[in-house]
Formats: structure tokens, sequence, C-alpha cells
């Protein structure tokens, strides 16, 4: 098994401190674990560029001040997980793009300060199997959240999805498209 850690910890400074990873990944059974604390964060992974990336676990954790934004693309591949954790003060930004695989599940938090937003895209012929996308949303007055979730292809997609805050507005939109068969579960809570 590959594993990859990358482990920024800046100390809080006056002046921008942006951190910036990128990776393109290949093969199978990866371990990739990124951590970014401090200011100005951004994260690309790709997974399956030229072939299926399958049982891989990508884990992105992004903390205290300013813009976080991360995105994963899988091209292909089977049995992935992505949990991304957005905390702090700033705008969130996590997206889930060109998704076509599998039994690929998909955790994302965002909290604190800031508007939040989210995106999970599959394109057309895809194959979109038992994906599971659980997603939550938290933040004070102010915190703006909004998601836009897009399937195609989907059979037995489980999505739950949460928007906590009464003070703020939220705005979701869910588009999936079936193939024969078992659509799946679907749960939108907005508080």
């Amino acid at each position: 098994m590959k594993k990859i850690l990358i482990l920024f910890l800046l100390p809080y400074i006056s002046i921008a401190a942006d951190n910036h990873i990128m990776i393109d990944q290949i093969g199978n059974n990866n371990t990739i674990t990124i951590s970014q604390d401090s200011s100005g964060h951004s994260a690309t992974v790709t997974l399956g560029k030229s072939s299926s990336v399958d049982n891989s676990i990508i884990m992105i954790d992004q903390k205290d001040y300013s813009t976080k934004s991360v995105a994963v693309e899988i091209k292909s591949g089977y049995n992935n997980g992505v949990d991304i954790l957005q905390q702090g003060i700033g705008n969130h930004t996590a997206s889930i793009i060109n998704l076509n695989g599998a039994a690929n599940n998909f955790i994302i938090s965002q909290s604190g300060l800031g508007n939040h937003s989210f995106t999970t895209t599959a394109t057309s012929n895809t194959i979109n199997d038992s994906n599971t996308v659980t997603a939550v949303q938290t933040g004070n007055s102010g915190a703006n959240k909004v998601f836009n979730l897009n399937l195609n292809g989907a059979t037995g997609a489980s999505v739950n999805i949460q928007q906590t805050n009464p003070w703020s507005p939220d705005s979701g939109s869910l588009t999936i498209q079936c193939l024969p068969g078992s659509c799946g579960s679907y749960s939108y809570i907005r508080q």
C-alpha cells in the first residue's frame, strides 16, 4: 500500500502564507493525507487520469484563517473514500469533479465563519453505482451555505446533506439521473 502524508503547519503571521498542493495519483491502494493550518489553503487531487484508481483513501483537513479550497477528480475508480474537513474563518469551497465509478464514499464537513460551498459532478455517460455522499454545512450568522450535486448514470446512490443555521440563507441543487433499477436514497435537511 502506498501512503502519502503531507503536513503543513505554519505559525500565524500577519502576511499571507498560502499553501498550494497538487497531486496526480495513479495506481491502486493509495492513502493520501493533507493537513493545512494557518491561511490560504488550496488542495487539488486527481485520481485515475489514464486508468482506474481503486481502493484509495483521501483525507484533506483545512483549518484556521482565510479561504480554503479543495478539488478532487475521480475520472475512473471504485471503492475510494474522500473525507474533506474545512473549518475556521474564511470561505470554504469543495468540489468532487468528473466522478466516474462505483462504491465511492464522500464525506464533506464545512463549518465556521464564512460562506460554504460544495459541488459534486458526474459527466454524462458515466457509471456511478452505489456511491455515497454525506455533507454537513454549519456556521454562524453570515455563513451562507450552497451545494450543487449532479450524478448521471446513478444506481443505488445514497445522498445525505444537512445545512444548519437558521440565520443565514441556504440553497441547494440536487440532480440525479438514474439508470433502470434502484435509484437510491436521498435526504436534504435544511435547518
